[in-house]
């Protein structure tokens, strides 16, 4: 009998020995690349089914995509019983993964970087995407805030359902709420007047490459159903997919029924791209590049601007965001030109050139002839250069460039800016 108890002690320890106490735990799914595309439509873009029309082309364009990778989309729209929410698209389906109960700004930077992060957290990814869908104006800003300007950096949220005034949210506090957040492999601007070297500056550290348009978008914005796999490619040059498509698909478009009264057959969107890493280096060599021409500049000197291109102008005929290929290309000397230009074409490592595009403000419309014949010298780069005028038209310009660190950077002070 004890021989007995001993052996089956023995066996009840060795099977206690080989029991797993615990299960093993479940490895968290790592996607391949989650892409969040944040919609502030809390304005005339869903008034105008804008929003609509764009998140049914992304139901059909998630159809192409992978089970190792997500497409997230915040959308904020007008709306008592449609608060802000998340959804995610799969197979063309969409699913709410968070629902909000209470409207707020969407341009509210906090907001911006708790959406952010709350993707980021719920779909781990070996990379991330991010795309801003919604109304933008390049740097200009009222203040280094969120501001209650019409004039706007980007988001531009009406206030309808919190009965509050116009928000926007600067792209200043845009790079605060993305710092210390995983890199985004890119940023695409679905907005107006991007690409310009004030905001690429600010932004350099929150991702690899910013996508978009120096000029204004067509409302319609970006044709997500045939753009999707771009946004999701591995490809080396999948930022010049994404311009190449969206440039070709009104190239196309422009030439319809539907547009043909805006006189832009033949004509698209101007598209670039930008790799923030190298914005350093383009900001140290326009700094120089400026010293050089420091006669031409030096207040109460400024620049004939009459002559080149620009990207943006309001109703009371500003006009900012100039093409800064452009205008080093008339002022610096062919050698200083070809050297900064080299630092340029790293910084730009694409774009695509169009000499008119759908336009709101007449001044533009009726200046697209500005746009001289040689493209070779366009950049697809906005910069802003002082003008005397600037300091009494009521933005204040030359001011409100100081709030940009690439004002510091390329030394406007030193010429009495």
């Amino acid at each position: 009998m004890r021989k007995f108890l001993i052996g089956f002690l023995g066996i009840i320890l060795l099977w206690a020995c080989n029991k797993k106490d615990d299960p093993e735990p479940i490895e968290p799914t790592v996607y391949d690349r989650t892409v969040l595309v944040y919609m502030s439509g809390e304005n005339d873009l869903t008034e105008k089914y804008k929003m609509y029309n764009d998140l049914l082309e992304m139901d059909q364009g998630s159809r192409q995509l992978s089970d190792n990778q997500r497409l997230i989309v915040f959308i904020d729209s007008i709306g008592y019983i449609n608060w802000p929410h998340i959804v995610e698209i799969t197979k063309g389906q969409r699913k709410t993964v968070y629902q909000y109960d209470k409207d707020f700004a969407a341009c509210d930077p906090q907001k911006f970087r708790e959406i952010v992060k709350w993707t980021m957290d719920k779909y781990p990814s070996k990379e991330y995407g991010l795309v801003l869908w919604g109304h933008a104006s390049g740097w200009l800003v009222d203040t280094d805030s969120v501001t209650t300007m019409k004039t706007r950096s980007y988001g531009y949220d009406m206030g309808y359902d919190i009965h509050e005034d116009i928000k926007s949210m600067n792209i200043t506090q845009m790079a605060k709420a993305l710092d210390g957040l995983p890199k985004f492999k890119y940023i695409f601007a679905d907005c107006c007047n991007f690409m310009c070297a004030e905001s690429a500056y600010e932004l350099r550290n929150t991702a690899d490459y910013l996508i978009g348009s120096a000029a204004e978008i067509p409302g319609d914005g970006a044709p997500y159903h045939t753009i999707m796999p771009a946004l999701f490619s591995n490809s080396g040059t999948f930022y010049q997919d994404i311009c190449n498509i969206y440039y070709d698909y009104y190239l196309e478009a422009y030439k319809t029924n539907a547009y043909r009264n805006l006189g832009l057959e033949g004509y698209s969107v101007p598209m670039s791209v930008i790799k923030l890493s190298e914005m350093e280096s383009l900001a140290q060599a326009t700094n120089q590049l400026l010293s050089t021409i420091s006669n031409n500049i030096t207040k109460p000197a400024q620049l004939d601007l009459s002559k080149h291109p620009f990207y943006f102008s309001d109703n009371l005929n500003l006009k900012v965001m100039y093409d800064m290929s452009s205008v080093f290309y008339q002022y610096a000397s062919a050698t200083q030109y070809n050297q900064w230009l080299g630092t340029f074409n790293k910084a730009v490592p694409y774009s695509i050139v169009s000499k008119k595009w759908q336009s709101a403000y007449y001044f533009i419309k009726n200046s697209f002839s500005q746009f001289p014949e040689n493209e070779s010298q366009y950049g697809g780069v906005s910069m802003y250069f002082p003008q005397q005028a600037y300091d009494s038209n009521m933005f204040k310009c030359n001011s409100l460039i100081k709030n940009y660190q690439w004002y510091y950077s390329v030394n406007w002070s030193k010429y009495g800016w």
